[in-house]
């Protein structure tokens, strides 16, 4: 894959206006977690939102201007100890927040950022071989070369369509397909995109699985890491 610009897209963001959405969507995941859990620290807005603990800080340091929230317990490390809770109109501000949205997560990415991050992804270096795809299909029963009809399809890099009536192996070939693309380095997927000020969600737990803590990027404000086990 496109390793270097992918991995300048990944860096951890330490500016707000680098999340490159509008501050309101992040204010309301705040509200919400902070009316489901009542009182949050900065280290647990950090853990939910996926965001480094100093841009959570500025975040509730804005809102607590406007009395939204208030600190309900400080510790003795400064702002990053203290713990938030939610005032009277913060309160109603969450209530609100909740007839647009129930997401509460991790920060979702824009549109572009979206496109631009599978873009790169579909550009990938690795080329798979025809000794790769025959390896990977091995366990199934195929047509003759069905392996390399497959091949340069899948090293495309675009969308592929495999059609049939029920019960004939697409699924188990797609799977088998995943497996072949993400065997050397993950799928990086966001947990969810925003479009338009709606949150849409892209990570799914039925369908992706997490790969390990080493390979996970912390506080990009930006992707998380999945690998794709299912079509």
């Amino acid at each position: 894959m496109s390793s270097g610009p992918l991995i300048k897209l990944l860096a951890p963001v330490m500016k707000l206006d680098n999340l490159g959405i509008p501050p309101g969507i992040i204010q309301d995941i705040i509200f919400r977690l902070l009316f489901n859990e009542s009182d949050v620290s900065i280290a647990r807005f950090s853990e939910v939102l996926g965001i480094h603990p100093s841009l959570v800080d500025e975040l509730l340091a804005r809102l607590k201007q406007e009395h939204l929230v208030e600190v309900k317990r400080a510790g003795g490390l400064g702002s990053l100890s203290f713990i938030y809770g939610l005032t009277e109109a913060g309160t109603k501000r969450a209530r609100d927040s909740f007839e647009r949205s129930q997401y509460v997560g991790r920060v979702p990415v824009s549109l572009e950022k979206y496109t631009k991050a599978i873009l790169l992804q579909s550009k990938r270096d690795q080329r798979i071989t025809p000794t790769q795809m025959k390896q990977a299909l091995g366990f199934l029963i195929l047509p003759d070369n069905f392996d390399r009809r497959l091949g340069p399809a899948v090293n495309a890099g675009t969308s592929l369509f495999l059609y049939g009536p029920p019960g004939n192996g697409k699924t188990t070939i797609a799977q088998a397909i995943a497996h072949l693309i993400g065997r050397d380095s993950p799928i990086w997927l966001p947990d969810a995109i925003t479009v338009g000020g709606q949150i849409i969600r892209i990570f799914d737990p039925l369908v992706h699985t997490p790969v390990g803590e080493d390979q996970i990027i912390q506080h990009t404000g930006f992707l998380t890491s999945g690998r794709s086990e299912k079509p």
